[in-house]
């Protein structure tokens, strides 16, 4: 039987061979159609077909570290400009990928407060997901 649910602890995200250690979050897996207009004079009701995928971008949230050269940082700001592999892993076993340029920025600073980054992922290619083995 399915379980009732899924808990984020133990998500793993991989970008090119790196692991990121301090992620807090990740955007939308996925994307929708663009709906077109296929409504005729003769319909009674506005028709439409699925048309393009939209891909909004996504985002992956993480603690800001820099203090040596196997810091999520350093890694993702060496792969700013080439296109490379993006994979989450869920608790579950389920994985998955695409293909992006990533690019980082350090996010506003507050009082008391962590510092974070965002990991901006410019999609390539399609989500493709892999079920886990049972």
């Amino acid at each position: 039987m399915p379980k009732q649910g899924l808990a984020s602890i133990g998500i793993k995200t991989t970008i090119k061979e790196h692991e990121l250690n301090y992620v807090t979050g990740i955007g939308d897996i996925g994307g929708e159609p663009s709906s077109l207009d296929a409504t005729c004079l003769k319909d009674k009701i506005a028709k439409s077909v699925p048309g393009v995928q939209k891909n909004e971008g996504h985002n992956i949230d993480i603690l800001f570290d820099n203090s040596d050269a196997e810091s999520d940082y350093r890694k993702i700001k060496a792969m700013e400009g080439e296109v490379v592999s993006v994979v989450h892993e869920f608790p579950d076993g389920t994985q998955f990928a695409t293909t992006a340029y990533v690019s980082i920025k350090i996010n506003a600073v507050k009082v008391d407060e962590l510092i974070g980054a965002t990991i901006k992922c410019d999609l390539q290619s399609d989500w493709t997901d892999t079920n886990p083995t049972t």
